[in-house]
């Protein structure tokens, strides 16, 4: 019996997306680089916006 559970244990894998979503530390360095990604893009278009000082 206890040979049964192992050999079905064996043939049964986990689906890529429950092997994806288990790695946390994937998707913390994913947030941390979307972030950066998205502020500095932001922070250069907010800065390409302003208007030249004349003096």
């Amino acid at each position: 019996m206890e040979a049964d559970r192992d050999h079905r244990d064996e043939d049964e894998r986990l689906p890529p997306g429950q092997v994806l979503f288990d790695e946390i530390f994937l998707f913390f360095m994913l947030s941390l680089v979307i972030s950066f990604i998205l502020y500095n893009v932001w922070g250069l278009l907010d800065l390409l916006r302003t208007p030249a000082l004349v003096p």
